[in-house]
């Protein structure tokens, strides 16, 4: 379990200082269009029910955002002298409950809300939705766990691409030959195997609500908890397809390309094309708040949001890639708009 750490002022200007020289070389890969954050004056009420009792800013979620936090807290404090941070990122899941007791001023996550969890954070703030805002790409690297959504075939298997229709046609079983995905020859007759991740899996409910949508999805050969399973499966069955986490790839399987609609480019899973918006299942790391937002919530993702806070994200060793301009636009709307409309 990762325990709760706090930052003195102190400490929070020598880790920025720390940082700095890491963050300042990543920031090439950062859309210089993104403005620098200028902060502004915060007043945080003593009563705020995520303040712990010697008066830290408590914060639960992904334990894959620990580095990134360490930084954002250390540049918050650094900007905010006095300000101190309790930050137990232990996982995605323990970050929905914190957010609807009001125990956590933020929900970072590396997954969106689950139906379940929706319908509890209803429950508990009487039919209240929380605001969600994107703070970064998937990862590509192998040691983030958070990366998008690719599909898979065996290597000896000839198909190169497929449209997001045809993955429907698949993933709903209606398509069950290789011929139904306009295969020849050898190819033409054989079935196709799915293997799929559980349906209760981030993946797997990304997936299904990307390409499906309210089609119920096809019973697969097997499913997995874990992505290097499915691939393991798919690389040890020739006729086999599923949809893993991109970053988990190996040599026995191939990454399709992928066309969002008929008639378009289809795409790999590419940093270039992640960052251009062209990758038709990317995912992001979010961070969700309550809403009305609080003063402090809006201020610290005006910083995550900011130039300052994508450079820290693209200096993270997992390497999470950093939002565009546009799309950091969109998601500091949220802050004046209080809708992710």
């Amino acid at each position: 379990m990762t325990r709760p750490t706090f930052r003195s002022p102190y400490r929070a200007i020598a880790l920025v200082l720390s940082l700095a020289a890491t963050a300042d070389a990543m920031c090439a890969e950062v859309d210089p269009a993104l403005p620098r954050y200028a902060p502004a004056e915060v007043e945080i009420a003593r009563t705020e029910p995520w303040l712990t009792s010697d008066g830290a800013i408590r914060i639960v979620g992904y334990n894959d955002m620990q580095n990134m936090f360490d930084a954002f807290v250390a540049r918050y404090a650094a900007a905010h002298p006095g300000t101190r941070f309790q930050l137990e990122l232990t996982g995605t899941r323990a970050a929905p409950p914190a957010l609807a007791a009001d125990t956590s001023a933020l929900a970072p996550m590396g997954a969106e809300f689950t139906p379940d969890q929706r319908a509890d954070y209803r429950r508990a703030t009487h039919g209240s939705d929380p605001i969600e805002f994107r703070v970064a790409h998937a990862s590509l690297d192998p040691r983030a766990l958070s990366g998008p959504l690719a599909v898979f075939v065996n290597t000896s298997n000839p198909l190169r691409e497929l449209t997001l229709a045809q993955l429907a046609q698949v993933f709903s079983g209606k398509a069950t030959h290789w011929r139904d995905l306009g295969m020849s020859g050898d190819w033409a007759g054989r079935a196709i195997h799915l293997y799929a991740m559980e349906p209760d899996t981030p993946l797997a409910l990304s997936f299904y609500e990307r390409v499906l949508g309210t089609t119920s999805p096809a019973q697969p050969v097997a499913q997995f908890h874990q992505s290097r399973d499915t691939i393991e499966h798919v690389g040890a069955d020739p006729l086999g397809i599923g949809f893993a986490a991109a970053m988990r790839v190996t040599d026995q399987v191939r990454p399709l390309a992928l066309a969002a609609k008929p008639g378009a480019p289809p795409v790999l899973s590419t940093e270039a094309d992640i960052r251009a918006g062209r990758y038709p299942l990317d995912r992001w790391l979010l961070i969700y708040a309550r809403m009305p937002l609080s003063p402090f919530a809006r201020e610290f993702l005006r910083l995550v949001l900011s130039r300052d806070g994508q450079c820290i994200i693209a200096a993270t060793p997992q390497r999470y890639l950093p939002l565009s301009a546009a799309e950091a636009a969109h998601e500091r709307a949220k802050l004046e708009t209080g809708s992710d409309r």
